[in-house]
Order: structure tokens, then sequence, then C-alpha cells
């Protein structure tokens, strides 16, 4: 896939993209007019329309610049792409209404920027059509179970993507959502990652779930024959009140159908006793549980904090911390309005259930003065009392026994998921040993010792919690040691650069991306490394057939002499601070 057009209805620089190296210039029209600024003309917005138009999804229309101003309400962008069968594909979208896309193939390549094209194959599609229709218009070979938009910011860097070679700006979710993308990319099997993943992920659940029934029940899996024998204690005590309760007998009063009146109302008091007191006892496990609330952290204070003893919190880390924060305060939040449904219902049942045994206590409380004396009576319901409370202790402490039943099944399967994670950490192991990124680790170590003179590394392994780390630095081209290279802005951008290139001299021969968009990667560079630079690529859009375009302020280049100079062909665009006329969108917003 290369890109051939991107223009618009509206006022707009429309940029035709050739074969080979594209160069978009911010130029400088007055050198002493310090109001002026060539880095603000639409360079790295020209980056976003692109990717517009490759449908990115607008989550946001109050922060997405062409959705948040009013002024390109009425804009319709246009791409025209190549496809690697050789076709042409346009693509349509307008930025009110935005979701709907249409898509027309072609033989031939367009002759003009036309903005009245009929007969469309496809007509405004939805959003998620629109991205499987040109999924599988692409018909990428590489990466074929992931979707092309995975991996397209790999060759359409944009400022933010240069701070990092593996995770994208975009990748802001956990590792199982990118690496093993990344690691495909590299010549592996994402599936084998993407196992080990959703194992450690239903691990983790499960671990979470023992942690949950210990902490609500107060059990651990170490007290089993402890409340075995809690039980066993409780058990006799129940049988010795029972005894006690036996020995009552009120035969001898002449009224014998309300003596067993009596008896059957007791089996209701013991019965309803009993599920009063576990009633209770859930609901007092509820109320703990939703007394334990999220932690209240602040980051403003915790911002403050790193500052006071001057150490730097990145903005992304604290971003993903706040992001961690607040899945966290949603899980909570979800489980307590289960918990607290819960308790409404059961505290709605022990309503009900103290006005029952009330109504049957005074019920059989006239029945009792009728058949024996008052003290025999009080006796006899102190001992009822100590039945139904006992009962409710065994019921609780044979839940508890079930509790730690279920704790050690689940603790069998967690170390049965740890014994399978570990036969996939060896798999993993095993393919890194067998060396399918060898090429592309070769051509990224041509790239920066081409560029820079300087060797770099890319390499791939398992870390101490057995997780695949990707890795990519600078070496000392004597020792071959590690090198603090990365550290600075300028060559960290060249390592990205080179990743970037590596994959499209690697797959050059495949059906895949065949073009590199990269925003700024010549800016602060050495000039003798901007003329290495321009050589290289030079040569490798000639070898590989693939498109190479950069973005560049007039400065940058402009001591780039001789064999090294931009040629006009080499051009796309021109931008220029002279007036509005010469920004992106030929005005201010």
């Amino acid at each position: 896939m290369k890109l051939c057009k991107i223009y618009s209805n509206k006022a707009f620089h429309d940029v035709s993209f050739s074969n080979g190296l594209n160069v978009i210039i911010g130029s400088m029209s007055n050198r002493n007019d310090h109001e002026k600024d060539a880095h603000n003309l639409g360079k790295s917005l020209l980056l976003e329309v692109i990717d517009f138009l490759l449908l990115k999804e607008v989550k946001n229309k109050r922060k997405f610049f062409l959705t948040k101003n009013e002024i390109f309400f009425d804009y319709i962008f246009f791409a025209e792409i190549e496809l690697n069968s050789g076709q042409f594909l346009i693509i349509r979208r307008a930025v009110e209404n935005n979701t709907k896309i249409s898509f027309k193939i072609s033989k031939t390549k367009l002759k003009n920027f036309d903005t009245n094209i009929g007969n469309w194959d496809k007509v405004e599609l939805s959003l998620r059509k629109a991205k499987n229709y040109l999924n599988t218009s692409l018909a990428f070979n590489v990466l074929p179970v992931w979707e092309y938009r995975q991996s397209l910011n790999y060759f359409m860097r944009h400022q933010e993507d240069f701070t990092d070679v593996f995770k994208l700006s975009k990748f802001q979710g956990p590792h199982r959502y990118w690496k093993p993308m990344v690691f495909d990319l590299l010549g592996f099997n994402g599936l084998l990652l993407k196992e080990k993943f959703k194992l450690e992920e239903s691990r983790q659940k499960l671990k979470d779930k023992i942690e949950i029934l210990e902490t609500e029940n107060k059990v651990s899996k170490n007290d089993e024959d402890k409340i075995r024998g809690l039980i066993d204690i409780k058990k006799d005590e129940l049988l010795s009140v029972s005894l006690q309760v036996d020995k009552f007998n009120f035969n001898e009063s002449d009224n014998k159908e309300k003596t067993i009146l009596v008896d059957e109302i007791e089996n209701s008091i013991r019965v309803l006793n009993t599920r009063h007191y576990a009633i209770k006892y859930e609901i007092s496990k509820i109320e703990k549980s939703l007394e334990i609330g999220v932690d209240n952290i602040n980051m403003k204070e915790i911002s403050s904090i790193y500052k006071e003893v001057e150490i730097f919190l990145p903005n992304k880390l604290l971003t993903e911390f706040e992001k961690v924060i607040e899945f966290n305060k949603s899980i909570t939040h979800e489980r307590n309005q289960f918990l607290q449904e819960n308790l409404s219902v059961l505290q709605v049942e022990n309503i009900g259930l103290e006005a029952s045994l009330t109504r049957l206590e005074e019920t059989k409380s006239t029945m009792l003065v009728d058949l024996t004396d008052k003290d025999s009576y009080a006796k006899f319901k102190k001992y009822q009392k100590q039945l139904s409370k006992i009962e409710v202790e065994v019921i609780i402490f044979e839940d508890k026994l079930r509790n730690i039943s279920e704790i050690s099944q689940m603790e069998g399967k967690l170390s049965s998921f740890s014994d399978i994670i570990k036969a996939k950490v060896f798999e993993l192991n095993l393919a890194i040993s067998q060396q399918h990124h060898k090429e592309i680790r070769k051509l990224f170590n041509q790239f920066t010792t081409k560029i820079l003179n300087t060797p770099a590394i890319l390499s791939v392994k398992t870390n101490k919690e057995n997780n695949i780390e990707f890795e990519v630095e600078y070496q000392s081209k004597d020792s071959f040691s590690s090198s603090d290279l990365a550290s600075g802005n300028t060559y960290k951008k060249i390592l990205c650069a080179a990743f970037d290139v590596s994959l499209l001299q690697r797959y050059y021969d495949k059906s895949f991306y065949r073009f590199t968009y990269h925003d700024g990667v010549l800016d602060s560079l050495d000039i003798r490394k901007k003329e290495n630079y321009i050589e290289f690529v030079r040569n490798l859009v000639k070898e590989f057939n693939v498109q190479y375009i950069i973005t560049t302020i007039e400065s940058e280049i402009n001591q780039l002499k001789g064999a090294f100079s931009i040629t006009n062909d080499e051009i796309c665009l021109t931008l220029s601070d002279e007036s509005y006329g010469g920004k992106l969108f030929k005005q201010e917003f």
C-alpha cells in the first residue's frame, strides 16, 4: 500500500505523493520577522488528516481538531491509495458525518484532485463496516489476524510516537493488547504470547476470587482442621441443649391439642431463628465489605511530592496511573452496587422474619401460660434460644468449611494454570532461540550504522516475571557494551525510524505497507548525519520500491549541499509562514 493523493473540497493544500522520497517542507519567508514561525504551518496536521482518512475513530469530537472547529464542518476529505494488487482505492470521508465512508476502486490513477466522483462502489458505510472493507481491500498477508490499524502507526509516526520504539502512543492499555502483535511483526507466533496473557489473566481472576473468599469469610486453607474441630464442639453443645429441651414435658396438661400446637409453633420459631441468624451474618458481611472503599489517591499531591524530591513524573505514567485508579473505582462501584442490591433484599427478608418471630413468640407465650408454670417456661425459652444460636453457628462454620473446600479447588486450578503458563514460557523462550527476528535485527543495525556510524541491537527476551520484553539500544563499537545515546531525543527518534524502515525492508516483497511517514525525523540531527540519512533513504526507495515521506522545516535542510540537496521532484508540498494562505488549510484557526 502506498499513498497517492490527499485532498479536500474546501480550502486545503492538496498533496500528490510520488514513488520514492517525498519531502514536506515548512518554509521561512522572512528571517528577520520574529513573530512568525515555520513550525506551525500544518505539517503534523497533514498526518492527522491522513490518519482520519485511513479511518481513525474520532472518540472525542471536542478534542479532535477537525471536529472541534466549526470551520471544518463542511469539509470532505479524499484519499487515493495504491493497493498492492496494482489497483487504486479512493476513500471519501466528511467531517460532519464522519462515521459514513464511501469507497471506489479504479484500475487507473486519478489525473487530478477530483471531488465530483460518481458511481461509488461502497456508499456511506458505517465506520465498522468501512474498516472491514478497507482491511479486506488491503489484503495484507503480513499480520493477517490483526486489523490493519493496529500496526499503521509504525508507518505513520506522530511526534509523540518517537518516545518509544515499540509502544506507540495509542497503546494505552495492558500489554496483552499490543505485545502479541509486535511479537508477530518480528516474525514470531503472536498467538503463543496471546495465549500466555489469557492464561495469566484467568489465573489473576482466580487469585482475586480466592482473596475475596478469604477476606469476606475470614478463612484460609490452613484453618480447615480448626473449623472441623469447632463444628464437632458445637454439635456436642447442640446435642446437650437438645437433651435439656427434650426433658420438658407439657403432656401433663389436659389440653393435648394446645401442646401439639405449641410444638408446631416451636419448630417454626426454630426454623425462622436459624434463618434469622444466617441473614444477620450475611448482612454483617456485606456491610463490612461496603465499608472497604477505594483509596482516595490525590494525583496532585503525588505530583507535588515528585517535584519536591526533584524526580520527574512522566505524563504517560501519570495518565496510566489515573486510568488504573478509574478502573479500580469502576470495578468497586459495580461490586458495591451488586452488594447493595443483595443487602436490600436481605434486609427486607430480615424485617419479615422478625415480624413473624414476634407474632409466633406472642402466640406461643399465650398458649404456654395454660400449659406450664412461669419458671419452667422461662427456662424452656432460654434453652430454645441457645439451641437456635448453636444451630446457626454450626451452619456458619459449615459454610466456612465449604468456602475452604472451594478455595482448595481453586488453588488446585491455580497450580494447573501455573504449570500451563510455565510450558508457554518454555515455548516462548524456544521461539526466541530460533531467531525469527534475525533479519529485522540485521536491517535495524544497518540503518543506525550507516546513518550514525553507531551499531544498535534489537533484542527479545523474557524478564524475571517471564514476560516478553522488546529492547533496542546503541552499542559501543569497541567493547560492544550498551551506550546511553538513546537517552537523547534525537537519537531515540533514529531508533524508532530504524525499526520502521527495517519492517519496510523485511516485508517489501509481501502484501503490506510500502510507505512510511516520519514527522520531523531530521530535526536537530547533525548536518552530516542528515546527509547520511538522505543518501540511505534514496537507496532504500530505489532498491525496495517503497515510499518514504518526511516533514521538516527549511532551516533544517538548507545546509544540505550538492548531491545531498533535496530536489524539486522530491518536494511534494511546501508550506509557508508568509501568510495564512501558506498554511495547510490556508487559514488560521
